[in-house]
């Protein structure tokens, strides 16, 4: 299987194509194998579902070498690409004769005359040529040459990644209608930003760094790969923060303070120490009135807050309004209980529900068969009507799906293309009791 064919093939298998990138060194971030043998890392990678694997072979500034790139190239069954700053065809047979499926062709390095010589070049050494932009006139240049593989750098390659360009450079110029298979790269630092960039228009990421760099990096690969974010909610103590660490869990979120008696409830004291150790974003499940979530709020700083409770339309708008200027974002969850909705919506619809919350400041909506009513008793599985998918499906906002979610149902709601998925009794041996193993499951079901 060639190189753009292996990421397509990934992609129709509603995974994220994560091409792991292969570096020795980074000028800004320094060393990255940290003694590691290349070939080693990548058989780990393969293992762990790359699609594909990417070297970086230059020498001066990112410490690389072509025996790296042969040693990668013999120890897996993968097409792998070179990344260097390739300008002669001697370049191309040496990447050929390395074993390599593909070669990066840089636009800022090139020029449009030499670019597309050695494009043509690569091609007919049966190369895949990834000819990689980083600004609109590169990017339409490419496009016009019809490359069928093309790369946008959120980075400078000129600066050698010493500027700090994020994935919102890529979404930018995602902009401009193509056919073209593009991959974003750099600057990609967790699942949310492969997310954005798939959202954004991507097909695929490459990222190096952000892998290289963490403790577990077949779990960072896998992480990347996932099509939505998961949250895991009804952390009670050190051990269930840990078990989300490990597992990097996108979101860990905690019940403070909730109006109604749950098992999960913790206090504000208790969540302050605990938040201080997610090392992803955390979350507070509160609700009530006004004046005490944005206390609780204001105390604990999480990077999200949940309002769960049965807070109208009009105090949602309110809540959130004052949630935006402390920086911290809003999840607005929704009751699947039709009265309910009634009551603090103005609407039995759902989806007329997630429409009127189009217009409020609010950047999650969570549909939840867990709700005010039956939070102590768990809730029931969530199910959506055919009007309810077209709504989720349509939504401007991002969408969070949760109730009842096990290993077992996961994969039939990551068809609505959920943001995230919320997982609480289904990450759970008891109220608060974290399962690793539940929690690799789901993860597993999720790719």
């Amino acid at each position: 299987m060639d190189f753009i064919e292996a990421i397509k093939k990934a992609k129709t298998e509603g995974r994220i194509p994560v091409i792991p990138d292969i570096k020795a060194f980074s000028p800004k971030e320094g060393e990255l194998l940290r003694g590691r043998d290349p070939a080693a890392y990548a058989k780990m990678l393969a293992l762990a579902g790359a699609p594909a694997l990417s070297v970086v072979t230059e020498e001066k500034e990112f410490h690389g070498s072509l025996n790296m790139l042969e040693d990668v190239c013999r120890s897996v069954d993968l097409p792998v690409l070179r990344k260097d700053f390739i300008e002669e065809e001697a370049d191309l047979d040496e990447t050929v004769n390395a074993g390599a499926s593909a070669v990066l062709l840089m636009a800022a390095v090139l020029g449009e005359e030499k670019l597309e010589r050695l494009y043509w070049e690569a091609l007919k050494r049966g190369l895949m040529p990834l000819v990689e932009t980083h600004t609109k006139a590169e990017l339409d240049f490419a496009l016009r040459l019809g490359a069928p593989l093309v790369g946008i750098n959120n980075r400078n390659i000129l600066e050698l990644e010493r500027d700090d360009g994020g994935v919102s450079h890529a979404a930018e110029l995602l902009q401009t209608s193509h056919d073209a298979f593009i991959i974003v790269e750099s600057g990609l630092a967790s699942g949310d930003d492969a997310r954005t960039a798939v959202r954004a228009g991507g097909d695929a990421v490459l990222v190096g760094t952000a892998i290289l760099q963490a403790a577990e990096p077949a779990e960072m690969f896998r992480a990347m790969s996932r099509t939505s974010g998961l949250k895991i909610c009804g952390v009670m103590d050190q051990a269930g923060v840990d078990v989300c660490n490990k597992l990097l869990a996108d979101i860990v979120g905690f019940v403070v303070d909730y109006p109604v008696s749950v098992p999960w409830n913790i206090s504000r004291g208790q969540a302050a120490s605990l938040i201080r150790q997610v090392k992803s974003k955390s979350c507070i499940v509160t609700g009530g009135s006004s004046e005490k979530v944005l206390e609780t709020a204001d105390a604990l700083r999480p990077d999200l807050l949940q309002l769960h409770y049965t807070e109208t339309l009009e105090e949602t708008k309110r809540i959130a309004g004052k949630l935006h200027e402390l920086g911290i974002e809003v999840i607005r969850s929704v009751p699947t209980n039709a009265v309910l909705r009634k009551q603090m919506f103005g609407t039995e619809s759902l989806a007329d529900t997630i429409r009127l919350l189009e217009s409020a400041p609010v950047d999650h909506i969570l549909l939840d068969s867990r709700d005010a009513g039956n939070a102590a008793s768990g809730g029931s599985t969530l199910l959506l009507s055919e009007q309810d998918k077209t709504a989720v499906l349509d939504s401007s906002k991002k969408i969070m799906l949760g109730g009842g979610i096990t290993e077992k149902n996961v994969r039939e709601l990551l068809k609505f293309f959920p943001a995230y998925i919320d997982v609480m009794t289904g990450s759970e041996d008891a109220p608060g009791l974290k399962s690793e193993r539940k929690i690799q499951a789901i993860q597993d079901a999720m790719l």
